[in-house]
């Protein structure tokens, strides 16, 4: 392995300091609307945190279907991140792979045949029955709650569906029983109904995403919503007084001035070879953290791409070394927006969105729905004390017709983990600070 520690091997990135009864019919059939929506969110106040003595992490082995889970639910990250990535070379991507995987096994909950299957094999759930994969995802959930007391996590989900329709009630019960979900109709006709549902996501997300719904489509008959949210702070906090503006090297050849963090005292996990320099940044007792993968040499965040996986990851990581040296890295905010359609038909789940789709196990004499839609919606802001993030997941269906100081100064991939689970929350990639 070759040193981080020695400056040759570094980029200038990692360098010194220097530098109806249901709606109208046609042709005895209705178009229908449903979306899933997951909302996942990091904060960094720290006004609710209190001592209570000593921080122990409370883990315990996963299971080997909660394994399979996170392992399935990794791999969904690298290749769903990869896609956008390529699709969007130049541009920041944010995304929340657990929040669109968790969404999507609740739509799995509604599904059958093919389509059942495709989004069962791109989400890894081959040879698993749904209790076990329910199952997993519930006490997954009941896991990431309790690991930290400096960190707060929290997820709800909720069905709301118009008065006109009915749900199966295996799907309800299964929404409830593994995810915890509220369902309750109500009448898609009248504009109360998306502030009733906009004020539960404003609720849920401690009022950093205000809505999701600008309206009710005359089609729409279901929403499914899970929120998660996040809270903590960094385990060796940032001193406001070092930040100060520095240059961020773009991958075109420019620079720019950015607000640059610096971290005197702190211990953190490096890793470096010919082509990534990686960073683990730990939050609260150390069990969650960021991964900071930057390109090395003359190596690109697109070039680096293949290299990104599971297995990489693992290895990286156990290879790394701790070091307490300063950290230098930029403060910076994003948010993205993106159709995710054409994404999960290349990862396999091509036939939710067709004709052939079948969802007809969520509603009562209802079996020709599509995914009309999948939206995806997140946003993430850095600072000294912590990291806050936020992501939403919107699924339609309708009818089918280092030297002395490491400095992280150029485009680089980050990710938002919980060690013990090995769970990938958060994945992006920031190539211009805003």
């Amino acid at each position: 392995m070759i040193d981080p520690m020695q400056p040759s091997h570094l980029h200038q990135g990692l360098s010194g300091i220097d530098h109806n009864p249901i709606f109208p019919m046609r042709r005895n059939m209705f178009l229908s609307g449903i979306a899933l929506v997951a909302l996942s969110l990091f904060s960094a106040c720290q006004k609710e945190m209190v001592d209570e003595g000593p921080n122990t992490p409370n883990t315990r082995p996963l299971t080997a279907q909660e394994q399979k889970t996170v392992t399935s639910s990794n791999d969904f990250a690298f290749r769903s991140f990869a896609e956008l990535s390529k699709a969007e070379e130049a541009e920041n991507v944010f995304i929340s792979p657990l929040s669109i995987s968790m969404a999507l096994a609740m739509a799995y909950n509604g599904a059958d045949g093919e389509t059942k299957q495709a989004i069962g094999q791109m989400l890894g759930f081959e040879a698993a029955s749904d209790e076990d994969i329910n199952k997993s995802y519930k006490d997954l959930i009941a896991l990431l709650q309790g690991i930290d007391k400096k960190v707060i996590f929290t997820s709800a989900n909720s069905l709301w569906h118009s008065n006109l329709v009915r749900l199966q009630a295996p799907f309800i019960q299964t929404n409830k029983e593994y995810f915890n979900a509220t369902v309750q109709g109500l009448d898609f006709a009248s504009p109360a109904s998306v502030g009733q549902i906009n004020n539960w996501v404003k609720n849920s997300t401690n009022d950093k995403i205000d809505k999701i719904l600008d309206e009710i489509g005359r089609d729409e008959v279901l929403f499914l919503i899970n929120a998660i949210y996040f809270k903590g702070t960094w385990t060796y906090p940032f001193d406001k007084n070092l930040t100060k503006p520095g240059l961020f090297y773009l991958e075109n050849g420019s620079s720019m001035t950015h607000d640059f963090m610096s971290m005197k005292k702190g211990e953190y996990l490096v890793y470096g070879d010919n082509t990534v320099n990686m960073v683990d940044l730990p939050y609260g007792n150390g069990q969650y953290s960021m991964t900071i993968v930057m390109p090395s040499g003359e190596n690109t965040v697109q070039s680096i791409m293949p290299q990104l996986n599971p297995d990489n990851l693992a290895k990286w990581l156990a290879a790394g070394n701790k070091i307490s040296k300063e950290l230098q890295m930029p403060k910076f905010k994003l948010e993205y927006e993106e159709e995710l359609n054409a994404m999960l038909s290349k990862l396999g789940m091509g036939i939710a969105f067709s004709g052939g789709a079948n969802f007809s196990r969520m509603l009562e004499g209802q079996s020709n729905l599509a995914i009309s839609k999948v939206k995806h919606k997140t946003f993430v802001e850095v600072n000294e004390e912590g990291t806050e993030a936020a992501a939403v997941t919107s699924v339609g269906v309708e009818l089918t017709s280092m030297p002395s100081a490491y400095r992280i100064d150029r485009p680089f991939v980050f990710m938002i983990r919980e060690k013990s689970s090995g769970a990938i929350l958060f994945i992006g990639k920031l190539m211009q600070p805003e």
